[in-house]
Formats: structure tokens, sequence, C-alpha cells
């Protein structure tokens, strides 16, 4: 009888030696990282845990001892979604699906690019690409470029590109639209199409915010005299997606190019940037000042001149010497 007990009382004890060394086994494998070929694993919905492991290739001793952490942990539910592996712990993934901490990316839309290389940015990243050749958004300006927002935006795997570029062009266009309202009375500019045109090379021109409302301040007075406006960036734009890096004099000079303006009067016929809001607000808030020309000083920041004798020797100090 006493043979009985003694045995049964091993039993006991060994059972839970055995379990509190699987369960300090289990708690310390949960800090181990995932060792996986893929940097993200999609959880499909109607995935279980166990065909979680399979897609993680876990072993045997994994699938136990995971197990076993997610019952002291009372995880019996995951959710699906995209979830990152990248330097991650079985502890951090599982608390991870259990939660539903999906991967969160993000898109930039940078003032100052273009729509060439937005595309570029947008083949590159994990997006569903409904919207191709920009074709979903809205054309009531005649052209898309300059029309979206400039900002950082955050988006689940596989999310519609069309949703985050008809949310940048509402939220731009809704601001455009407000701000003109707030037109500087000697501002020469008729449309807010034509303002959407002029910020976009000021955008490109400028090195800094604080040039923005002067260099807006030049281009205006020449309109106003109906002067080219001669701006090195909308060349370039003519030539993309092909510019290499030089302008010629046979690109200054060339006629067939529809953005050059060293050869057409006003302005070109659409944007040639995505705008910020210094940029817009430059424009439309400014009006004509006393200066025609300006150069590069090599420092980000331009000499500005009121006359063309005084445009020369500037040119000859800041870039022939």
């Amino acid at each position: 009888m006493f043979s009985n007990r003694y045995k049964i009382i091993q039993v006991i004890v060994f059972t839970i030696f055995l379990w509190v060394v699987l369960v300090g086994t289990a708690e310390s494998h949960s800090y181990k990282l995932i060792s996986a070929d893929n940097k993200y694993i999609t959880i499909e919905n109607g995935d279980s845990l166990s065909s979680v492991f399979r897609k993680l290739s876990a072993s045997t001793s994994d699938k136990l001892l995971l197990k076993t952490f997610l019952f002291l942990n009372n995880i019996d539910f995951i959710q699906a979604g995209h979830y990152s592996l990248v330097s991650k712990t079985w502890r951090e993934f599982l608390f991870d699906i259990a939660e539903g901490r999906i991967k969160q990316f993000k898109i930039r839309i940078q003032e100052g690019s273009n729509l060439y290389e937005l595309e570029r940015l947008i083949q590159a990243s994990p997006l569903e690409l409904d919207c191709p050749n920009f074709k979903c958004l809205d054309q009531q300006f005649s052209f898309i470029e300059g029309t979206l927002m400039a900002d950082t935006y955050f988006y689940k795997f596989n999310a519609p590109i069309s949703t985050i570029l008809l949310e940048s062009q509402d939220t731009f266009i809704d601001y455009a639209q407000s701000l003109w309202l707030s037109k500087n009375p000697s501002n020469p500019l008729k449309t807010l199409g034509d303002a959407l045109i002029l910020a976009s090379i000021v955008e490109k021109e400028a090195g800094n915010d604080e040039e923005k409302g002067i260099i807006a301040g030049v281009f205006l007075h020449r309109l106003m005299l109906e002067m080219r406006l001669q701006a090195d960036p909308t060349i370039i734009y003519g030539l993309l997606p092909n510019f290499n890096g030089n302008i010629t004099k046979k690109n200054l000079q060339d006629r067939s190019n529809i953005y050059n303006t060293y050869q057409i009067s006003g302005l070109p016929p659409t944007p040639i940037s995505i705008i910020s809001k210094s940029s817009l607000e430059a424009v439309i808030l400014g009006q004509p000042n006393e200066y025609l020309y300006f150069v590069a000083q090599g420092d980000g920041t331009h000499y500005f001149s009121r006359d063309y004798a005084e445009h020369l020797k500037a040119v000859r100090q800041h870039q022939l010497k």
C-alpha cells in the first residue's frame, strides 16, 4: 500500500518536474529569433497556428515549445494579415498575430519629384497596382502632375494605390482651392491651374523655403511684362524620362520641347513637379517684385538682380569664377 502511494507521488513529482522544465524551456525558446527565408508572412483568413508553423518550416520541437507558450499565454486565436519577420523573436511574432499588429508600409509622395519618379516608387512597393498611368485620378485641370499632396502615406500590404492617390489629390485640391480664395489682388495669374504650374517651377528653382516668395515674385513680374520665364527645370521636365543630367545649348534652343520656357511665352502646359504648400503659398499669396533675374550662388541661395546688366555681373561673380 505504502509502495503504491510512493510510486504515485513519484509520478506526480516527475510530472510536475517535466512540466516546469517544459514551461521554462518554452519561455526561453520564445525569445529566440525566427529563422525564415522571407521577411514577411501572410496569414490568410482560416489559417490555423499549425498552418502558420508549416509556412515558417518550424521543427517538431519548435511546435511543441511554441504551443506550450501559446497555452501559457492563453493565445488560441490569430488574425489574418501581413506580418513582419524581420528581427522578430517567436514571442514578438506570436503576440503580433494574436493582437493583429500587422506590418505597416509607407510611401512618400515627395515635393519636387514628378510622376515619372512616383511611378517607379509605386512599382517597387507592395501595393495593388490598380491605377495604371494614374488614370484613376481626377483631371479637372487637364493635368495630373502637380495635383497630389506631398506627404507620407501609411498602408497595409497589397492596399490599392488608387486609395492613396485619390486621398492625396482630394486633400491637395481642397487646400489649393481654399488658398486661391485668398489670392493677392496684385497677382497677375488668372486661374488656379496657372498657379499650380508656376508653383511647380518655384518648387524646382528654390533651394530653401525662405527664397520661394522672392522667386515667385520674379516670375510673376516676368509674366506681367510678358517676358519668357527662362527656367531651366522646365527644359529638364520636357526631356523626361530620358534627361541625361546636362542641359546643352541645343536643349535651350529646342522649340519642339513644349516645356522649354526659353522658347515659349508664358507658362508651360502643365506643372513640372509635385508641389509643397510653401511653394503654392508663395505663388498665390505673392505679387510681382522688383527683380527680373536670379543666379545660384553655390550655397543653396540665389543672387537677385533688377536688370540684365546687374545679372551678367552676378553670373560672372558666382558662376564663371
